[in-house]
C-alpha cells in the first residue's frame, strides 16, 4: 500500500509540473490563463478584447486541467492554421 501511495504521489507531482510548464507555454504564446469554477461549462480559449484567454475548470484535478489546457492550445493552433489558409482580401 505504501509503495502504491508513493508512486501515485510521484505521478501526481509530474502532472503538476507538466501543468505548470504548459501554463507557462500558454503565457509565452500571449494567453492569460484563468482557473475558475466553470459549473459544467466547457474549458476553452477565447478573445476578451485583444487578450487571448484560456479558461480552465478549478474544480477539476491537475490531470484534467492539463488535458483541458492541451485541448485549448490545440484548438487555438488549429484556428491559426485555418486562418492562414484563407485567402486574404484586398484592403
Amino acid at each position: 500500500m505504501t509503495r502504491f501511495s508513493t508512486h501515485s504521489a510521484y505521478r501526481e507531482e509530474n502532472v503538476i509540473e507538466r501543468l505548470k510548464r504548459r501554463t507557462n507555454d500558454a503565457r509565452t504564446l500571449g494567453f492569460q490563463v484563468r482557473t475558475e469554477y466553470l459549473d459544467g461549462e466547457q474549458a476553452t480559449w477565447c478573445m476578451i478584447g485583444k487578450q487571448k484567454t484560456i479558461f480552465m475548470d478549478l474544480s477539476q484535478t491537475a490531470a484534467e486541467q492539463l488535458r483541458q489546457l492541451d485541448e485549448s492550445l490545440a484548438e487555438y493552433r488549429s484556428s491559426l492554421a485555418a486562418s492562414e489558409k484563407r485567402p486574404r482580401q484586398a484592403a
